[in-house]
């Protein structure tokens, strides 16, 4: 949040656009490439199914990253043209890698949960949110190219997975000669990538409809002004809701087996949260357009109506994020499906009337 105010004055609302654009192909992607069974670290009963699962993952987020592969070798152009940006053909090429990373570093961040290693999960945060500013900083200002949002994002990626495999017990996980079938585990969990992939998917596709929209029908630009602010306002809601979904996770998980509910934590998680929302959300609505035009210059005026628009949006979204796991634990995940398309739909027909 600190080093945005500079990069709005190295970069441009395009250069923040075609990124954005970029990312949510990206999410879209990865948010699946693993088949969601990262989810199933936490409620393996032994190591030895951990380690499995684990191996499952790989083979899983190996295949995808080389279908991606394959069809940005063969498709780039008519990808480019259905994205409506002739601009991002060169970013394509980046995506398998990118995919690969990113559900590496799920796997890793879900083991460190299990085993509560929280304050390594807070640590490796921190490292990586600063190499990938840093860089984005450096790159920006020493090239002027938009591709130091790219390598700031792929080389935080490398250093938070290279911290969390010095960690002994991560390496014992991962290098683990015991272990039980890798098929049956893909069968005891096959919940996950039956119900939660496809409610997955309709979700991050609700949340990256509106950027690839605003590109398809505005301009790059146009979009730039939308991630800005997805940027500054979305990334500290994401970086402290999955910190505390994290938390929630396990002690969730917990409390549902010991006394077969998870009540308690629930309506605490929840009332902490609003408190913790209410002031500064309200603030976002009184006075989006001052805030963002005083911070990142007179340019970003209209990232602040945005942010004026849905801050009601972000506030309940920053309440329920964290506690939609609750699906999970009580193993609900055909009702969070439901949920989810239903969800997609209003998006979707709310940008194409719009």
């Amino acid at each position: 949040i600190l080093i945005s105010p500079i990069l709005t004055r190295i970069y441009t609302p395009s250069d923040f656009g075609i990124f954005a654009l970029y990312l949510s192909v990206l999410m879209i992607i990865s948010s699946v490439a693993t088949g969601k069974y990262e989810m199933a670290i936490i409620l393996a009963k032994s190591d030895e199914e951990v380690a499995s699962i684990v191996r499952l993952i790989v083979i899983v987020l190996i295949c995808v990253s080389l279908v991606v592969a394959m069809s940005v070798l063969f498709l780039n152009e008519y990808i480019s043209m259905l994205l409506g940006q002739v601009e991002i053909k060169q970013w394509l090429y980046y995506l398998p890698i990118s995919i690969f990373l990113i559900g590496f570093y799920q796997i890793l961040n879900h083991l460190l949960i299990r085993y509560k290693l929280f304050k390594m999960v807070s640590q490796n945060k921190v490292f990586a949110t600063t190499t990938n500013s840093s860089l984005q900083l450096y790159i920006g200002f020493i090239f002027e190219t938009a591709f130091g949002f790219l390598f700031g994002r792929l080389f935080s990626n490398v250093i938070g997975i290279s911290l969390i495999i010095k960690n002994r017990k991560i390496r014992s996980i991962l290098f683990c000669k015991k272990k039980t079938d890798i098929k049956s585990m893909a069968i005891e969990y096959k919940s996950f990538p039956i119900y939660d992939v496809p409610s997955t998917l309709v979700n991050t596709c609700s949340s990256q409809a509106p950027l690839i929209f605003l590109n398809k029908y505005f301009s790059v630009a146009v979009l730039g002004f939308y991630s800005l602010m997805n940027k500054v306002v979305l990334m500290p809601i994401s970086i402290l809701s999955k910190s505390v979904q994290d938390v929630f996770k396990q002690k969730a998980s917990e409390d549902y087996n010991m006394k077969g509910n998870c009540k308690d934590v629930y309506e605490g998680t929840f009332k902490k949260l609003f408190l913790l929302g209410l002031l500064p959300f309200t603030l976002l609505g009184a006075l989006g357009p001052e805030i963002f035009s005083f911070v990142f210059g007179s340019k970003w005026v209209v990232a602040g109506e945005f942010a004026q628009i849905l801050a009601p949006l972000m506030f309940l979204k920053f309440i329920v994020s964290p506690l939609s796991y609750t699906f999970y634990i009580v193993k609900k995940q055909k009702i969070d499906l439901i949920g989810q398309v239903i969800i997609f739909s209003l998006t979707i027909g709310s940008m194409t009337i719009g």
